[in-house]
Protein backbone atom coordinates (compact mmCIF):
# COMPACT_ATOMS: atom_id res chain seq x y z
CA UNK A 1 0.00 0.00 0.00
CA UNK A 2 1.11 3.65 -1.11
CA UNK A 3 2.56 5.49 2.06
CA UNK A 4 0.01 8.75 2.58
CA UNK A 5 1.73 11.91 1.87
CA UNK A 6 2.61 14.44 4.99
CA UNK A 7 1.63 17.21 4.99
CA UNK A 8 4.75 18.12 7.03
CA UNK A 9 6.45 18.53 3.89
CA UNK A 10 4.12 21.24 2.44
CA UNK A 11 4.83 23.12 6.27
CA UNK A 12 8.43 23.43 5.02
CA UNK A 13 8.09 24.69 1.90
CA UNK A 14 6.02 27.30 3.49
CA UNK A 15 8.56 28.27 5.93
CA UNK A 16 11.46 28.35 3.70
CA UNK A 17 9.21 31.21 2.10
CA UNK A 18 9.42 33.13 5.33
CA UNK A 19 13.18 32.19 6.45
CA UNK A 20 14.39 33.48 2.49
CA UNK A 21 12.88 36.73 4.08
CA UNK A 22 15.17 36.64 6.92
CA UNK A 23 18.25 35.99 4.55
CA UNK A 24 16.72 39.39 2.74
CA UNK A 25 16.33 42.08 5.66
CA UNK A 26 19.26 40.67 8.19
CA UNK A 27 21.79 39.30 5.64
CA UNK A 28 21.86 42.21 3.37
CA UNK A 29 22.37 45.15 5.72
CA UNK A 30 25.83 45.44 4.79
CA UNK A 31 25.25 46.53 1.19
CA UNK A 32 23.81 48.95 1.96
CA UNK A 33 26.02 50.56 4.48
CA UNK A 34 28.61 52.16 1.86
CA UNK A 35 25.19 54.47 0.32
CA UNK A 36 24.33 55.37 4.17
CA UNK A 37 27.66 56.23 4.89
CA UNK A 38 28.49 58.14 1.43
CA UNK A 39 24.89 59.76 1.38
CA UNK A 40 24.99 61.55 4.42
CA UNK A 41 28.53 61.25 5.43
CA UNK A 42 27.71 59.25 8.76
CA UNK A 43 30.71 57.26 10.61
CA UNK A 44 30.32 54.05 10.57
CA UNK A 45 29.28 54.13 13.95
CA UNK A 46 26.30 55.69 13.25
CA UNK A 47 26.10 53.41 10.22
CA UNK A 48 25.57 50.33 12.39
CA UNK A 49 23.72 51.84 15.01
CA UNK A 50 20.89 51.13 12.80
CA UNK A 51 22.00 47.58 11.93
CA UNK A 52 22.31 47.13 16.31
CA UNK A 53 18.61 48.82 17.04
CA UNK A 54 17.23 46.35 13.93
CA UNK A 55 18.57 43.45 16.15
CA UNK A 56 16.91 44.78 19.38
CA UNK A 57 13.78 44.88 17.47
CA UNK A 58 14.13 41.54 15.93
CA UNK A 59 15.23 39.87 19.41
CA UNK A 60 11.96 41.57 21.28
CA UNK A 61 9.76 40.08 17.87
CA UNK A 62 11.15 36.89 17.91
CA UNK A 63 10.28 35.87 21.77
CA UNK A 64 6.50 37.43 20.88
CA UNK A 65 6.42 35.31 17.96
CA UNK A 66 7.56 32.29 19.50
CA UNK A 67 4.79 32.32 22.42
CA UNK A 68 2.62 32.87 19.74
CA UNK A 69 3.49 29.77 17.79
CA UNK A 70 3.36 28.10 21.00
CA UNK A 71 -0.34 28.63 21.50
CA UNK A 72 -1.31 27.97 17.79
CA UNK A 73 -1.03 31.82 16.09
CA UNK A 74 1.55 31.21 13.84
CA UNK A 75 -0.52 32.67 10.77
CA UNK A 76 -1.56 35.57 12.76
CA UNK A 77 1.74 36.16 13.73
CA UNK A 78 3.25 35.59 9.98
CA UNK A 79 0.66 38.30 8.45
CA UNK A 80 1.64 40.58 10.74
CA UNK A 81 4.88 40.46 10.03
CA UNK A 82 4.63 40.99 6.37
CA UNK A 83 2.55 44.18 7.06
CA UNK A 84 5.03 45.74 9.74
CA UNK A 85 8.28 44.56 8.67
CA UNK A 86 7.48 45.40 4.72
CA UNK A 87 5.80 48.87 5.36
CA UNK A 88 9.06 49.97 7.42
CA UNK A 89 11.45 48.85 4.73
CA UNK A 90 9.31 50.77 2.09
CA UNK A 91 9.37 53.96 4.08
CA UNK A 92 13.08 53.50 5.49
CA UNK A 93 13.58 54.63 1.62
CA UNK A 94 12.59 58.12 2.29
CA UNK A 95 14.88 58.87 5.22
CA UNK A 96 16.64 61.98 5.60
CA UNK A 97 18.17 61.87 9.08
CA UNK A 98 19.75 59.79 11.45
CA UNK A 99 16.74 59.71 13.92
CA UNK A 100 14.63 58.34 11.32
CA UNK A 101 16.95 56.18 10.24
CA UNK A 102 17.59 54.60 13.67
CA UNK A 103 13.38 54.44 14.39
CA UNK A 104 12.85 52.54 11.14
CA UNK A 105 15.35 50.02 11.29
CA UNK A 106 14.17 49.55 14.35
CA UNK A 107 10.43 49.00 13.30
CA UNK A 108 12.55 47.11 10.48
CA UNK A 109 13.19 44.33 13.07
CA UNK A 110 10.08 44.10 15.41
CA UNK A 111 8.91 43.21 11.53
CA UNK A 112 11.15 40.54 10.98
CA UNK A 113 11.34 38.60 14.02
CA UNK A 114 8.41 35.91 13.27
CA UNK A 115 9.80 34.87 9.95
CA UNK A 116 13.11 33.81 11.78
CA UNK A 117 11.94 31.69 15.41
CA UNK A 118 8.60 30.64 13.70
CA UNK A 119 9.47 28.55 11.13
CA UNK A 120 12.11 26.80 13.16
CA UNK A 121 9.58 25.97 15.74
CA UNK A 122 6.70 25.02 13.67
CA UNK A 123 9.15 22.45 11.78
CA UNK A 124 10.43 20.68 14.46
CA UNK A 125 6.70 20.26 16.00
CA UNK A 126 5.70 19.08 13.05
CA UNK A 127 8.42 16.53 12.58
CA UNK A 128 8.84 15.02 16.17
CA UNK A 129 9.54 11.41 16.51
CA UNK A 130 9.73 11.11 12.48
CA UNK A 131 12.26 10.00 10.15
CA UNK A 132 14.55 12.92 8.30
CA UNK A 133 13.37 15.53 10.77
CA UNK A 134 17.28 16.93 10.87
CA UNK A 135 16.56 16.92 7.49
CA UNK A 136 13.25 18.82 7.58
CA UNK A 137 15.21 21.60 9.95
CA UNK A 138 17.74 22.03 7.87
CA UNK A 139 16.04 23.02 4.97
CA UNK A 140 13.84 25.51 6.35
CA UNK A 141 16.98 26.95 7.83
CA UNK A 142 18.86 27.37 4.63
CA UNK A 143 16.17 29.53 3.50
CA UNK A 144 17.83 31.99 5.52
CA UNK A 145 21.71 31.53 3.20
CA UNK A 146 19.52 31.29 0.00
CA UNK A 147 17.70 34.69 0.23
CA UNK A 148 21.28 36.22 1.60
CA UNK A 149 22.65 34.23 -1.55
CA UNK A 150 19.99 35.82 -4.12
CA UNK A 151 19.39 39.52 -2.52
CA UNK A 152 22.56 40.65 -1.35
CA UNK A 153 24.43 40.53 -5.18
CA UNK A 154 20.71 41.43 -6.66
CA UNK A 155 20.61 44.42 -3.87
CA UNK A 156 23.96 45.54 -4.85
CA UNK A 157 23.35 45.78 -8.59
CA UNK A 158 20.02 47.66 -8.16
CA UNK A 159 21.47 50.21 -6.15
CA UNK A 160 24.24 50.77 -8.91
CA UNK A 161 21.56 51.35 -11.15
CA UNK A 162 18.24 52.21 -9.65
CA UNK A 163 19.96 53.71 -6.69
CA UNK A 164 19.73 52.75 -2.72
CA UNK A 165 16.19 54.53 -2.19
CA UNK A 166 14.68 52.72 -4.82
CA UNK A 167 15.78 49.29 -4.33
CA UNK A 168 14.52 49.60 -0.28
CA UNK A 169 11.08 50.14 -2.03
CA UNK A 170 11.52 46.90 -4.01
CA UNK A 171 13.04 45.01 -0.60
CA UNK A 172 10.07 45.95 1.59
CA UNK A 173 7.53 44.75 -1.47
CA UNK A 174 9.91 41.44 -1.56
CA UNK A 175 9.52 40.94 2.16
CA UNK A 176 5.81 41.29 2.66
CA UNK A 177 5.26 39.11 -0.42
CA UNK A 178 7.01 36.55 1.10
CA UNK A 179 6.39 36.58 4.65
CA UNK A 180 2.84 37.26 3.55
CA UNK A 181 2.69 34.22 1.33
CA UNK A 182 3.75 31.93 3.90
CA UNK A 183 1.23 33.38 6.41
CA UNK A 184 -1.74 32.83 3.81
CA UNK A 185 -0.11 29.07 3.21
CA UNK A 186 0.19 28.18 6.62
CA UNK A 187 -2.70 25.54 7.66
CA UNK A 188 -5.17 27.52 10.05
CA UNK A 189 -4.75 25.56 13.48
CA UNK A 190 -1.79 23.26 12.13
CA UNK A 191 -0.17 22.83 15.66
CA UNK A 192 -3.47 20.87 16.52
CA UNK A 193 -2.86 18.81 13.56
CA UNK A 194 0.77 18.01 13.88
CA UNK A 195 1.80 15.25 16.12
CA UNK A 196 0.91 14.89 19.34
CA UNK A 197 3.42 12.58 20.56
CA UNK A 198 6.41 15.88 20.66
CA UNK A 199 9.01 13.32 22.05
CA UNK A 200 10.83 13.23 25.05
CA UNK A 201 11.04 16.25 26.75
CA UNK A 202 12.76 17.18 30.03
CA UNK A 203 11.12 16.58 33.46
CA UNK A 204 10.66 18.41 36.34
CA UNK A 205 12.29 15.41 39.50
CA UNK A 206 9.46 16.61 41.88
CA UNK A 207 5.92 16.79 39.61
CA UNK A 208 7.00 14.04 37.12
CA UNK A 209 5.58 16.72 34.64
CA UNK A 210 7.74 18.38 31.77
CA UNK A 211 9.04 21.31 32.79
CA UNK A 212 7.62 24.62 31.80
CA UNK A 213 9.31 27.34 29.82
CA UNK A 214 10.78 29.15 32.94
CA UNK A 215 12.62 26.27 34.36
CA UNK A 216 14.18 25.41 31.12
CA UNK A 217 15.60 28.88 30.80
CA UNK A 218 17.29 28.53 34.19
CA UNK A 219 18.74 25.10 33.61
CA UNK A 220 22.55 24.49 32.83
CA UNK A 221 22.25 23.15 29.04
CA UNK A 222 20.11 26.01 27.96
CA UNK A 223 22.73 28.56 29.76
CA UNK A 224 25.45 26.91 27.72
CA UNK A 225 23.47 27.31 24.60
CA UNK A 226 22.73 30.69 25.15
CA UNK A 227 26.53 31.76 25.96
CA UNK A 228 27.29 29.72 22.97
CA UNK A 229 24.63 31.57 20.61
CA UNK A 230 25.72 34.88 21.75
CA UNK A 231 29.34 34.56 20.79
CA UNK A 232 28.48 33.11 17.49
CA UNK A 233 25.99 36.19 17.17
CA UNK A 234 28.75 38.51 17.82
CA UNK A 235 30.67 36.91 15.04
CA UNK A 236 27.67 36.81 12.18
CA UNK A 237 26.56 40.35 13.19
CA UNK A 238 29.81 42.04 12.79
CA UNK A 239 30.64 39.82 9.66
CA UNK A 240 27.33 40.69 8.29
CA UNK A 241 27.78 45.00 8.98
CA UNK A 242 31.49 45.48 8.48
CA UNK A 243 32.39 42.57 5.75
CA UNK A 244 31.68 45.06 3.01
CA UNK A 245 33.15 48.23 3.66
CA UNK A 246 36.21 46.27 5.22
CA UNK A 247 36.56 44.56 1.77
CA UNK A 248 36.72 48.06 0.52
CA UNK A 249 39.30 49.23 2.77
CA UNK A 250 42.08 46.15 2.04
CA UNK A 251 41.22 47.00 -1.59
CA UNK A 252 38.58 44.83 -3.01
CA UNK A 253 36.13 46.18 -5.63
CA UNK A 254 32.39 46.52 -4.16
CA UNK A 255 30.69 44.51 -6.25
CA UNK A 256 33.64 41.62 -5.39
CA UNK A 257 32.42 42.55 -1.32
CA UNK A 258 28.87 42.35 -2.14
CA UNK A 259 29.51 39.12 -4.49
CA UNK A 260 31.28 37.71 -0.80
CA UNK A 261 29.06 38.52 1.32
CA UNK A 262 26.03 36.61 -0.81
CA UNK A 263 28.67 33.67 -0.35
CA UNK A 264 29.01 34.50 3.06
CA UNK A 265 24.32 33.67 3.05
CA UNK A 266 25.18 31.16 0.21
CA UNK A 267 27.59 29.30 1.95
CA UNK A 268 25.75 28.42 5.25
CA UNK A 269 22.90 26.35 2.84
CA UNK A 270 25.17 23.41 2.83
CA UNK A 271 26.62 24.22 6.11
CA UNK A 272 22.83 23.24 7.26
CA UNK A 273 22.90 20.00 5.55
CA UNK A 274 25.90 19.46 6.81
CA UNK A 275 25.62 19.42 10.35
CA UNK A 276 22.18 17.56 9.90
CA UNK A 277 24.37 14.23 8.50
CA UNK A 278 27.10 15.29 11.14
CA UNK A 279 24.92 15.27 14.19
CA UNK A 280 24.00 11.69 13.01
CA UNK A 281 27.15 10.72 13.03
CA UNK A 282 28.84 12.34 16.12
CA UNK A 283 26.14 13.71 17.60
CA UNK A 284 25.09 17.61 17.85
CA UNK A 285 27.16 18.45 20.97
CA UNK A 286 30.50 17.92 18.63
CA UNK A 287 28.71 19.07 15.10
CA UNK A 288 28.26 22.55 17.39
CA UNK A 289 32.08 22.29 18.70
CA UNK A 290 33.46 21.62 15.38
CA UNK A 291 31.19 24.66 13.86
CA UNK A 292 32.47 27.38 16.26
CA UNK A 293 36.07 26.19 15.75
CA UNK A 294 36.12 26.39 12.08
CA UNK A 295 34.30 30.00 12.05
CA UNK A 296 37.53 31.24 14.81
CA UNK A 297 39.91 30.22 11.82
CA UNK A 298 37.70 32.27 9.22
CA UNK A 299 37.65 35.17 11.21
CA UNK A 300 41.55 34.84 12.03
CA UNK A 301 41.99 34.54 8.24
CA UNK A 302 39.99 37.56 7.27
CA UNK A 303 42.74 39.53 8.87
CA UNK A 304 44.95 38.32 6.23
CA UNK A 305 43.03 39.39 3.63
CA UNK A 306 44.69 41.07 0.31
CA UNK A 307 43.23 39.11 -2.85
CA UNK A 308 39.28 38.21 -3.66
CA UNK A 309 40.35 34.87 -3.47
CA UNK A 310 41.27 35.34 0.38
CA UNK A 311 38.30 37.30 1.40
CA UNK A 312 36.35 34.40 -0.35
CA UNK A 313 37.74 31.42 0.86
CA UNK A 314 37.31 33.15 4.47
CA UNK A 315 33.76 33.64 3.76
CA UNK A 316 33.07 30.04 2.77
CA UNK A 317 34.54 28.63 5.84
CA UNK A 318 32.75 31.38 7.85
CA UNK A 319 29.51 30.98 5.58
CA UNK A 320 29.36 26.85 6.46
CA UNK A 321 30.13 27.36 9.36
CA UNK A 322 27.62 29.60 10.80
CA UNK A 323 25.23 27.38 9.05
CA UNK A 324 26.17 24.53 10.86
CA UNK A 325 26.34 26.46 14.00
CA UNK A 326 22.61 27.85 13.82
CA UNK A 327 21.11 24.24 13.01
CA UNK A 328 23.14 22.37 15.64
CA UNK A 329 22.26 25.25 18.51
CA UNK A 330 18.25 24.82 17.69
CA UNK A 331 18.68 20.76 16.96
CA UNK A 332 20.24 20.79 20.64
CA UNK A 333 17.08 22.48 21.85
CA UNK A 334 14.63 20.34 19.95
CA UNK A 335 16.81 17.23 21.60
CA UNK A 336 16.71 17.99 24.99
CA UNK A 337 13.98 20.30 25.67
CA UNK A 338 11.43 18.44 23.51
CA UNK A 339 8.66 20.65 21.48
CA UNK A 340 5.96 21.50 23.97
CA UNK A 341 7.85 25.14 24.41
CA UNK A 342 9.87 25.18 21.53
CA UNK A 343 8.92 28.39 19.57
CA UNK A 344 9.48 30.43 22.95
CA UNK A 345 12.71 28.89 24.03
CA UNK A 346 14.03 29.48 20.44
CA UNK A 347 12.88 33.21 20.16
CA UNK A 348 14.26 33.77 23.53
CA UNK A 349 17.98 31.97 22.29
CA UNK A 350 17.15 33.93 19.45
CA UNK A 351 16.63 37.42 21.27
CA UNK A 352 18.72 37.28 23.95
CA UNK A 353 21.85 35.86 21.39
CA UNK A 354 20.78 39.03 19.44
CA UNK A 355 20.62 41.67 22.04
CA UNK A 356 23.80 40.59 24.23
CA UNK A 357 25.76 41.02 20.95
CA UNK A 358 23.58 43.68 19.33
CA UNK A 359 26.56 46.52 20.68
CA UNK A 360 29.11 44.43 18.82
CA UNK A 361 28.82 46.01 15.10
CA UNK A 362 28.47 49.50 16.91
CA UNK A 363 31.46 48.90 18.96
CA UNK A 364 33.68 47.62 16.10
CA UNK A 365 32.40 50.49 14.01
CA UNK A 366 33.35 53.01 16.76
CA UNK A 367 36.72 50.90 17.02
CA UNK A 368 36.97 51.33 13.21
CA UNK A 369 36.81 54.94 13.50
CA UNK A 370 39.63 55.48 16.24
CA UNK A 371 41.95 53.13 14.58
CA UNK A 372 41.30 52.78 11.48
CA UNK A 373 41.32 48.66 11.83
CA UNK A 374 39.24 45.41 12.21
CA UNK A 375 42.04 43.73 13.11
CA UNK A 376 42.47 43.68 16.71
CA UNK A 377 38.57 42.86 16.79
CA UNK A 378 38.42 39.97 14.17
CA UNK A 379 41.09 38.56 16.60
CA UNK A 380 38.81 38.79 20.19
CA UNK A 381 36.01 37.45 18.12
CA UNK A 382 38.23 34.09 16.76
CA UNK A 383 39.21 33.62 20.69
CA UNK A 384 35.83 33.94 21.98
CA UNK A 385 34.72 31.58 19.09
CA UNK A 386 37.51 29.03 20.57
CA UNK A 387 36.37 29.25 24.14
CA UNK A 388 32.67 28.39 23.23
CA UNK A 389 33.68 25.39 21.60
CA UNK A 390 35.80 24.25 24.05
CA UNK A 391 32.86 24.88 26.81
CA UNK A 392 30.54 22.65 24.61
CA UNK A 393 32.84 19.77 24.05
CA UNK A 394 33.48 20.26 28.32
CA UNK A 395 29.31 20.36 29.28
CA UNK A 396 28.33 17.14 30.82
CA UNK A 397 27.31 13.87 29.17
CA UNK A 398 24.36 14.34 32.01
CA UNK A 399 23.24 17.75 30.87
CA UNK A 400 23.34 16.84 27.36
CA UNK A 401 22.21 13.18 28.00
CA UNK A 402 20.19 12.83 24.93
CA UNK A 403 23.08 12.94 22.93
CA UNK A 404 24.81 9.52 24.05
Amino acid sequence: MRPSFFYGWVVVVVCVLATLSTGEVVWSFGVFFTSFEQQFDWSRQVVSSGYTLMIVGHSVSAIIAGRLADRGAARSALLGSALVGGTAIILSSQINDSLQFRLLFLCIGLGAGASHSIPNSVVQRWFAGRPHAGVALASVMAGIGIGALIFAPLFRYLISTIGWRTTLVFAGIAFFMMVGTAGVLRRPYANDLAPKSSGQHEMDTKTGQPKKARQMLLSAPFLTLLAVTFVAFLAFQVTLVHLVPYASDVGLSPGMAAAALGLFGGASVPGRFVAGVLAERIGWRKTLSVALGGAATAMLGLIFVSQDWMLFSAVLLLGVCHGMRAVAVFGLLGRFFGTVALGELIGFTIAMGQLMSAPGPYIVGYWYDLGNSYSLMFAVIAAALCFAALMVLRTSTNQMQREV
